[in-house]
């Protein structure tokens, strides 16, 4: 999207000289508040015209197409930073966030009646209309606030949270979906696509960092590549059990048999194995046969279980008869 929007120019007021050399005061170094207001507010991004049609139509156009997807976070999450600092958004945030959760908490709990969810409903609303009040009345127009940046700050991080819960709800059951239509096993979309584009950012950052960082670059960048994913499979694998177990509660929580999963811990044991015994024969010293090592572990296990899936090798479940 940047790449179509032209970024604001800001004109910065040059110091006026007077005769004796002194500095004096421009004439238009007085901006009066309403004019920065109206310009803070401005939501819409640069599609001035410019001299070829065909690019200011296409900015148009990608405007359009951006503006569903970038109002409700707009609208919802709250920004304090001085560059998107808008007191109308802030407040609305404040009032929508709430009732956002909300309408969250409903759709995930599935044996909710209508008077838990209405209650639900009222609470957020009553929540959201005294946090909308407080930001109204503590906050300026031209700038955000510079005391109480803890709880903005403390809301931002949540509500980010959350739009990303909701954005990976939708991208998993894109996934499902596509592969219903193309026939493809919903394993092997996670296996590969999901798995690649979830990766990639952090491949990209450890490689700059183990690259350009230093002497401790490469460290750090192996730090990252190992805490990453144990913060995901602890953290991020409780926290799914557990909100997935109490929106169950009374009844127990079934996990699906899948004869896979102990596949995929054996490799991940292999790779932890690996490198738990080629770090101290090299003295702790990352050389090719670590990396070769852990590469040809994971193409070992992205071949089986593309092979599994695509179903040319049917093993599993004469190994385990009788798992679940």
């Amino acid at each position: 999207m940047h790449l179509f929007y032209s970024k604001k120019q800001r004109v910065v007021n040059p110091p006026v000289f007077d005769e004796s050399g002194t500095i004096g005061t421009a004439l238009l170094g007085c901006v009066d508040e309403e004019s920065s207001v109206k310009v803070q507010c401005d939501i819409r991004p640069s599609v001035s015209k410019t001299r070829d049609p065909k690019c200011y139509y296409l900015k148009l156009l990608l405007y359009v197409l951006e503006l569903p997807l970038y109002l409700p976070r707009r609208l919802t999450i709250p920004a304090v930073s001085e560059e998107k600092w808008s007191k109308p958004f802030a407040v609305s945030s404040a009032i929508l966030s709430p009732i956002l959760v909300a309408a969250l908490l409903n759709t995930q709990g599935r044996n909710g009646d209508a008077k838990t969810s209405l209650a639900i409903y009222m609470t957020a609303i009553l929540v959201g209309i005294i946090l909308g009040t407080s930001a109204f009345v503590s906050t300026k127009n031209v700038s955000p606030p510079r005391n109480c940046l803890l709880p903005w700050l403390v809301g931002g991080f949540l509500m980010s949270i959350t739009w990303t819960y909701v954005v990976a709800e939708e991208l998993v059951s894109l996934l499902v979906a596509f592969g219903n239509i193309l026939g493809i096993s919903p394993s092997i979309l996670g296996l590969t696509v999901l798995a690649w584009g979830n990766s990639v950012g952090d491949l990209i950052s450890n490689l700059t960092i183990a690259l350009r960082g230093g002497p401790d670059g490469a460290q750090i960048a192996v730090s990252g590549c190992y805490a990453g994913p144990l913060f995901n499979t602890l953290v991020g694998l409780g926290l799914s059990l557990g909100f997935a177990s109490w929106s169950e509660y009374p009844s127990s929580y079934v996990i699906p048999k899948d004869s896979d999963l102990y596949e995929t811990l054996g490799f991940l044991i292999g790779g932890l194995l690996w490198a738990l015994v080629i770090l101290p024969k090299r003295n702790m010293q990352l050389d090719k046969s670590l990396g070769f090592g852990l590469l040809a572990i994971y193409f070992c296990f992205l071949f089986m279980r593309l092979v599994k899936g695509l179903g040319l090798l049917k093993i599993g479940s004469s190994f385990y008869p009788n798992l679940g």
